[in-house]
């Protein structure tokens, strides 16, 4: 049997590194203020992360799991923030509030149906636990999407180590919580997020911060020393 404050340790301290890991965004909208528009900024970060955190809030409520719908809301809220300062700044708002409004109704029918169309709870927690688990496994692999500029300009200037070890220790404090509390939802996706951590870790062990490229062209530019 495990002690209850071993259980509320882990879940309380998982919930303040996510929060801090959800807080980075602040960064990304001090960039977008420093160059004036969202050019090179994506937004589907921050679409996905409120997305992901709709469902674990629902999730957590259904449950009756305090941390899991706690980080949920924090989540809502934060990434919710970080959509209309994008969307404050961005000069294509139709696609922005069309690609909203798009996901927003996918999620709201995902939430009628597992309310008021699931045979019965456990099937519902069953297709919202296992919906929620994708979305996570999503996010915690979205880094991974830089993995063949890695390889190919043999640099890892293309990735960020503070948010992949971030991704990281939040996974896997996670996937603690999950096998504490039995519950495979949490488990699985976070387990999964460990494993796709290590190997997003494992680039920065074997490929530099700066490419090949660009030490070349730097040696290259360098005056030829006087003799």
């Amino acid at each position: 049997m495990i002690p209850m404050d071993v259980k509320q340790y882990i879940s309380w301290t998982a919930t303040i590194c996510q929060f801090g890991l959800l807080s980075t965004g602040i960064q990304v909208c001090l960039k977008i203020k420093q160059q004036g528009s969202t050019k090179n900024i994506t937004f589907f970060p921050f679409l996905s992360t409120c997305l992901s955190s709709i469902l674990w809030t629902k999730y957590g409520i259904l449950v009756d799991d305090t941390p899991i719908y706690t980080i949920g809301i924090l989540g809502m809220i934060t990434q919710s923030a970080y959509l209309l300062f994008y969307y404050i700044n961005t000069r294509d708002k139709k696609l922005l509030m069309q690609r909203l409004m798009y996901s927003f109704f996918g999620v709201c029918s995902l939430l009628t149906y597992v309310k008021y169309y699931t045979a019965d709870f456990d099937t519902a927690v069953f297709h919202l636990g296992f919906i929620a688990s994708g979305f996570t496994v999503a996010v915690y692999g979205s880094p991974l999407a830089s993995v063949a500029n890695v390889i190919r300009h043999k640099s890892t200037e293309f990735m960020t180590f503070s948010m992949c070890l971030g991704n990281f220790v939040v996974a896997l404090l996670w996937a603690i919580y999950g096998q504490l509390v039995q519950d495979n939802f949490i488990l699985v996706p976070n387990g999964t997020g460990v494993m796709l951590g290590s190997l997003q870790l494992l680039l920065f062990v074997f490929y530099p911060s700066t490419s090949q490229r660009t030490i070349t062209y730097n040696m290259s530019s360098k005056p030829a020393r006087q003799v």
